[in-house]
């Protein structure tokens, strides 16, 4: 066993389900050690079980939210917990009690897909998301002795530096979604007299990994998934194939961009400008409308419509992404809203489906 090896942990009480998905990793992800863990009551004290299996190399860890058919009272939550103190990594799965899992994790903290091909897909993905930013930061170590912003270092990662601005406004709430947590990166940054490179990097990894995995790309707006640029355009998701085509110049090549295909939205945004000269000049009840023409007229062809069937629509406007009814939405007053208490500031191409939002936000409060 190479310990410098970058590894991941699985933790279930299930050992047919542990072993399958530690085959599919295997065949993914050469080179790394996949570590797992069934507790029993025969660990001892679980903290210091949990603590002797992880290490400044544990990229991520995955854990099954029901822990109690081994031991009782123990949940995939304390692990998480734990997890999160150490700054490591973690995604919780349900197989038997989806429904006990909250439909969106906090900031920092990963849904695993239950089924088991999915989730093999999905830790790949995290896996290497991950490992992709301590990688470029370790190449780099000046970005976090720099005295940098989270932004501005998230942007040159990503090689974008002109983007800081847009991706500022996503860091707004991590001192609500972990105050200790980003205390202690204040506290390890340059300012202080020794700074410790190895903490600062890992540190910064969590963060940042988190901030653009579970907010920037869950909430679009500067980077946009392949159903969000259907969107853009007010068609239908399944127009992707000629969309990822036609603005293949926009393609998001970074972290967590293995599974599904992602698009910058100001490469896409030039793709439309340069297209725009071909179509009529004329007015558009909105920038959806606008966007869809030009793509119409590239494509020499209509463009599907999408599922909407709201008077005035019928699936041919959007231009927005309804994150919680995963669809598109227009931003008509009887369409769709514009919620901050929702959405992170930033995510300037989300906005709440309408109906959606007039369910919930008595029950929220918002």
């Amino acid at each position: 066993m190479n310990d410098s090896q970058p590894s991941i942990l699985l933790i279930d009480d299930d050992k047919k389900s542990l072993t399958g998905l530690q085959r599919r990793l295997k065949t993914r992800l050469p080179g790394v050690r996949l570590d797992t863990w069934r507790p029993t009551v025969d660990d001892g004290p679980l903290l210091a079980a949990f603590n002797s299996r992880v290490d400044d190399h544990t990229v991520l860890v995955i854990v099954d939210y029901d822990l109690t058919p081994s031991v009782r009272g123990l949940f995939g939550s304390t692990i998480v917990g734990w997890c999160q103190n150490r700054s490591i990594p973690v995604g919780e799965f349900s197989r038997a009690n989806d429904p006990a899992l909250p439909r969106d994790p906090n900031l920092f903290e990963l849904r695993v897909p239950s089924a088991e091909a999915k989730a093999a897909a999905f830790i790949v993905d995290t896996f290497k998301g991950f490992r992709e930013i301590q990688e470029a930061l370790d190449i780099t170590p000046q970005l976090a002795r720099e005295g940098r912003s989270l932004a501005a270092v998230l942007a040159a990662l990503l090689g974008r530096p002109g983007l800081e601005s847009q991706f500022a406004p996503y860091m707004s709430r991590l001192g609500a979604s972990n105050a200790a947590l980003l205390q202690q990166l204040k506290n390890s940054l340059p300012d202080a007299e020794h700074p410790d490179d190895a903490k600062i990097i890992r540190l910064l990894t969590y963060v940042l990994g988190h901030v653009l995995s579970n907010a920037v790309l869950k909430y679009p707006g500067p980077i946009l998934s392949g159903p969000v640029l259907c969107a853009y355009i007010a068609t239908a998701p399944d127009e992707i194939k000629p969309l990822a085509k036609l603005f293949h110049r926009a393609r998001y090549r970074g972290p967590f961009g293995y599974r599904v295909p992602l698009f910058w939205r100001d490469v896409v945004d030039d793709v439309l400008d340069r297209r725009a000269k071909r179509i009529a000049d004329k007015e558009y009840d909105s920038f959806g409308d606008y966007n869809r023409s030009i793509v119409e007229a590239a494509l020499q062809r209509r463009l599907k419509s999408h599922e909407c069937q709201r008077t005035g629509c019928l699936g041919k406007k959007g231009g927005f992404w309804c994150p919680f009814m995963m669809r598109p939405v227009c931003e008509r007053g009887d369409c769709s809203v514009s919620s901050s208490s929702w959405i992170p500031s930033g995510a300037q191409l989300s906005r709440v489906e309408r109906d959606f939002y007039d369910e919930w936000s008595p029950i929220l409060g918002f």
